[in-house]
């Protein structure tokens, strides 16, 4: 992990990993192929398996897996509706209709990806949304990182990336659970073992998986429990709202800060420079007559 200026209490916190997982991390670093290559072992994402050793405070609180849905998406908004245990993940094999941002698509092959939506009750300012987003993209970004040592980064707001093509992504929503509970639903989907032939033709951003990068197969089990670690310590800090450590290092894994590009906000489009990520998570753009407007994720799309 990169090096900040924040305080040590905070960076000793996100150092603090199960000893299972940094067996791996550390197997992934010195012995790569051995550490992420599975022989035959059959590769289910059984929830007995990541919640086994998980020292979480919230997130996987409960675990479970579909084989078959639409979206983990649909499962979660049921699950506000009757009721859930704080820090529920939904893990899905294989998706119908798995969706990302502004409506587009998302398909993962069956069993080769991690599909799940994690539902928060969480009290937070509507404008603090896109901030959300990239803590869990901060999370994702970090897991992959550290484990795999792959130099994964992020295309504002929650594209994952890896040498320029997808990985993943992150899709926050909000709904209203009993007695009007705030609970916002982070739908997270991670190409995984995905072969080349298998990845789909994007056409806004070409598509990867972390096997193709890292030229092996990936364990998925031990991958989801390193990030749900690392989802529940990042997730800590914006409850205890060090906003601007989780700015910080999202400005050091974003890719977009320094671009020139346009934005579509409203109907309408503002062309300039990203110069910096508010402590709320907008995107600051300074525009070509010099003003300083700042952008939120979840209304301005970058346009392609």
């Amino acid at each position: 992990m990169l090096q900040t200026n924040t305080d040590n209490k905070l960076r000793e916190r996100l150092r603090h990993e199960p000893e299972s997982v940094e067996r791996f991390k550390h197997a992934a670093t010195e012995h790569p192929r051995e550490a992420i290559i599975l022989s035959d072992v059959p590769d289910r994402l059984l929830p007995e398996e990541i919640t086994g050793g998980l020292r979480t405070k919230i997130v996987g609180s409960t675990v479970v897996t579909y084989e078959r849905t639409t979206s983990t998406m649909d499962i979660a908004k049921k699950m506000v509706r009757s009721g859930f245990k704080n820090g529920t993940v939904i893990f899905a094999e294989e998706q119908t209709r798995g969706r990302g941002r502004s409506g587009h698509s998302w398909f993962c092959p069956s069993h080769k990806g991690l599909l799940f939506t994690l539902l928060l009750k969480h009290n937070m300012p509507p404008d603090h949304l896109c901030l959300l987003t990239g803590t869990m993209a901060v999370s994702v970004t970090e897991t992959i990182r550290e484990t795999l040592q792959l130099p994964a980064e992020i295309k504002w707001p929650n594209d994952i990336l890896i040498r320029g093509k997808k990985v993943g992504g992150v899709l926050v929503e909000f709904e209203k659970g009993f007695k009007k509970q705030p609970v916002f639903l982070i739908g997270i989907g991670i190409n995984v073992n995905a072969t080349e032939n298998e990845l789909t033709k994007q056409t806004r951003l070409p598509a990867t998986s972390l096997a193709v990068e890292n030229k092996g197969f990936i364990n998925r089990i031990l991958f989801a429990k390193a990030l749900l670690q690392d989802i529940d310590k990042w997730y800590s800090i914006l409850r205890d709202e060090h906003f601007g450590y989780i700015t910080e290092r999202w400005k050091e894994l974003c890719i977009t800060i320094g671009e020139r590009l346009t934005i579509t906000d409203c109907d309408t489009e503002y062309t300039g420079k990203v110069i910096d990520i508010s402590n709320n998570g907008g995107l600051m753009l300074k525009l070509d007559n010099g003003q300083i407007k700042i952008f939120r994720g979840e209304h301005a799309t970058i346009k392609y």
